[in-house]
């Protein structure tokens, strides 16, 4: 019987080395040996037991597998599953996140992010029952019928390739619920993983400016945030957040905030920083269930838009094509890397909120 070594979460803060059985694949699935895989900003809370699905689910799924974001090689595909991706034994992929049921009204409009089965690689279902191997945080990972992979060039870095879906994620910010045009003005609030990739985002996207804004600890990210195409970054500590967003844009202010901190303070500002007719991304999953005040009458008298943002369908396959044309140093992201048995250590650390720590990215 061959095994997999995974690290499993047993209980709240509470991790620990496990091994599995290595499952049969049947025709429509298919077997990744997991190359890398990087903790994302909503591990913590899957980590902690307080994650906002988990009132929603019942609670969480002890014990689990996390790991969402990772990249690998196929080293078994099932028949009907190599016809249907286009992918063979060797293949060096990204899994998405998002396992979609493909029978559901959202699966059926395309908005498999949504489905209704809430299945999603790295937490959602416990690794106590066969096929075991639900999430990245193992040498290898169970890829389900309904899962989507992209190829990716073998001259593509691990630490670049394991965040393929946090690109999709910016990309989906700045133009599938943002709709940004060529030209336009978009203020991005928190300069982290998914503040940066939605700066490379909207550099592909043609922004006239894009503005980052964050606090003092945050230098090295709005240092990044300079070298991915951002036009200013900001400080609040230096700078009132609207006297910079005012100055920056010559008094128009923003066509489009993402917000990207979760903190309500953030939110309730966002309206200021938007001209009239302007739209604002709220990223999903990142206030961990927390409530923010709002202004309507702001959002009223300026005929602005708010939507929510939740993840990366149909996005990925853009994220793609900025990762293998190598044209951004995406891996600059990952700044800490440990071996799979240090993962409690290295979440952990990315738990501290360093100002050298950007993303810490985990090697079985």
């Amino acid at each position: 019987m061959r095994i997999s070594r995974c690290l499993v979460v047993t209980g709240p803060e509470r991790m620990e080395m496990r091994e599995y059985p290595i499952p049969a694949i049947g025709p429509r699935e298919m077997l990744l040996k997991v190359e890398m895989v990087s903790i994302c900003g909503s591990d913590p809370k899957k980590y902690q037991g307080t994650a906002m699905w988990a009132v929603e689910w019942g609670g969480m799924p002890f014990p689990f597998i996390l790991g969402h974001e990772m990249v690998g090689h196929l080293e078994e595909v099932g028949e009907e599953a190599g016809r249907l991706h286009a992918v063979r034994p060797g293949d060096r992929v990204v899994v998405e996140p998002y396992i979609a049921c493909g029978r559901c009204r959202y699966c059926g409009s395309g908005n498999y992010q949504l489905c209704t089965t809430r299945h999603t690689y790295g937490f959602s279902r416990s690794c106590a029952e066969p096929p075991h191997l639900w999430g990245g945080n193992a040498e290898y990972l169970f890829v389900a019928e309904g899962s989507k992979v992209h190829k990716v060039d073998p001259t593509v870095s691990a630490e670049a390739a394991c965040l393929l879906s946090v690109i999709g994620n910016g990309i989906r910010w700045i133009k599938t619920r943002g709709e940004l045009s060529f030209g336009e003005t978009v203020v991005i609030l928190g300069p982290g993983a998914q503040g940066l990739a939605t700066v490379i985002a909207a550099r592909q996207a043609g922004a006239l400016r894009i503005i980052v804004l964050g606090l003092d600890r945050d230098r090295l990210k709005l240092d990044l945030a300079r070298e991915f195409g951002a036009t200013h970054t900001f400080t609040v500590e230096e700078t009132p957040q609207l006297e910079a967003v005012r100055a920056a844009t010559d008094g128009e202010m923003a066509d489009l905030v993402v917000e990207c901190t979760g903190a309500s303070s953030s939110i309730a500002l966002a309206p200021e920083l938007l001209r009239p007719l302007g739209r604002c991304v709220l990223v999903g999953s990142m206030g961990g269930g927390k409530t923010a005040a709002m202004a309507t009458d702001r959002w009223t008298l300026k005929e602005l838009t708010v939507r929510g943002g939740l993840g990366q369908a149909w996005n990925c396959e853009d994220a793609t094509q900025i990762l293998n044309a190598r044209q951004v140093a995406i891996e600059k992201m990952i700044t800490h890397i440990l071996p799979l048995e240090r993962g409690e250590e290295g979440m952990r650390f990315f738990m501290e909120g360093r100002p050298d720590c950007i993303r810490v990215a985990l090697r079985p």
